[in-house]
């Protein structure tokens, strides 16, 4: 559901510019028009790690509590390796939360490579029964600093029960994600619920080209 809840929040806030034809300087220019199918527009998950240097890095927490009061927790740290005007490259180190050292053993690393441009089908999620989705805006303090972050809230309910999750994100952090939460039920009961947060941040912007 990441990647829908990602392009929610950037096309609502650039779909009309990523979609708006470039006018000659002696026109005006075109009216904007939202992306519809067909049309090729920027990754939002391109998008959220492109202004910053390749080593950037970005490293958050996550615990989950299951139904029997169970917390099961993770630390991961998602780092830029690679980056050009095609695609860049996203290396993801899951490490679990224990009393004993963590040993390299315990570690669990993917690459992931993102386009930096995609059909807009491909990141829309399409209307169905059972899903909703919110949004809005919210201050948060991300390390000793306030921040205005957008956040976006889906619930789908099916025969399987309801997952409702709500994520908040900022183009001041590498990723995007700041914060996430997630609530899984079986009817009235609570099967399992989930925090995120952001714990380190290790960012160097890009310099711009002359």
């Amino acid at each position: 559901m990441r990647v829908a809840l990602v392009s929610l929040v950037v096309l609502a806030v650039a779909g009309p510019v990523l979609a708006q034809q470039a006018a000659p300087a002696n026109e005006p220019p075109k009216p904007a028009s939202s992306p519809k199918p067909g049309d090729i527009v920027t990754n939002p998950e391109y998008a959220q790690w492109a202004g910053f240097a390749v080593g950037t890095s970005v490293t958050q927490k996550e615990a989950v509590t299951l139904a029997d009061g169970t917390v099961v927790e993770s630390r991961m740290t998602a780092k830029l390796v690679s980056k050009n005007d095609k695609q860049l490259t996203v290396e993801t180190t899951v490490v679990a939360v224990e009393a004993k050292p963590v040993d390299a053993a315990d570690e669990t690393k993917t690459l992931t490579t993102y386009p930096a441009k995609v059909k807009f089908e491909d990141i829309q999620t399409p209307e169905s029964d059972g899903y909703s989705v919110t949004a809005g805006k919210e201050v948060l303090d991300v390390k000793g600093k306030r921040i205005e972050a957008e956040w976006v809230e889906a619930s789908t309910t099916n025969s399987d029960g309801s997952v409702t999750e709500k994520d908040w994100y900022t183009s001041e952090v590498p990723g995007g994600l700041v914060k996430q939460t997630v609530t899984k039920k079986k009817g009235a009961q609570v099967t399992s619920q989930s925090m995120l947060e952001l714990v380190d941040v290790k960012a160097k912007r890009e310099a711009k080209k002359q």
